[in-house]
């Protein structure tokens, strides 16, 4: 069984989500949003699909 990504509380899920719907470089955008998502508890198989 793989081990489970565990993101470090640096910043908050809301503050995360933020950064993710600011930015304009689409590279950086997706970058944000698997962090948002696995923050948020999504799990690794999910966060595939919703990302590509």
């Amino acid at each position: 069984m793989p081990k489970p990504i565990i993101i470090a509380p640096h910043l908050s899920v809301e503050e995360l989500y933020c950064l993710y719907r600011q930015t304009s470089d689409p590279i950086e955008r997706t970058r944000y949003q698997i962090i948002w998502l696995l923050a948020k508890g999504s799990k690794t198989s999910e966060v595939a699909v919703v990302t590509g």
